[in-house]
């Protein structure tokens, strides 16, 4: 027995702010931001499986990048990224772009110890995905990002 969430749970991955982008389907921009190489490049590759067009952040600047330069249209962010204290870098990447209000921000964060969600959500999160999070639950998300204004 763990102490893990099962895996239909909101405590395992749920999304707050509902958000949709119209883009053509080539153009569509995914950022995952992880402290773990392996795990994050993994998360690239899939995505591109699937049709999501992805990039991969090991660090502050690079995550800074692929949302001021690259314009990501959805963030995957493990919140251990950069050793900000308080979900100070989320805050940030919001504050530093004028598009930001449909970019979607999903924190990546830890089943233990356990980030209280109520802490996500207040920082400007909007939503979260418990590590390791099923990757079907992820691209789940991405379908209904991308999904009701599909542009072919």
């Amino acid at each position: 027995m763990n102490n893990r969430a099962y895996e239909s749970s909101v405590a395992q991955c749920s999304l707050w702010n509902r958000k949709q982008m119209r883009v053509e389907t080539d153009d569509r921009r995914v950022l995952v931001a992880s402290t773990e190489r392996a795990l994050g490049e993994s998360l690239v590759s899939l995505f591109g499986l699937k049709g999501f067009p992805a990039r991969f952040a090991a660090d502050v600047s690079s995550l800074v990048d692929g949302v001021e330069r690259w314009r990501a249209h959805v963030v995957f962010a493990d919140t251990r990224i950069g050793g900000y204290g308080n979900y100070a870098l989320v805050r940030e990447l919001r504050a530093r772009c004028d598009d930001d209000a449909s970019r979607l921000v999903i924190a990546m964060s830890g089943f233990l110890p356990e980030e209280p969600l109520a802490h996500l959500r207040a920082a400007g999160y909007d939503g979260h995905c418990r590590r390791p999070c099923p990757v079907w639950q992820m691209t789940d998300i991405l379908d209904d990002y991308f999904a009701c204004h599909r542009v072919r």
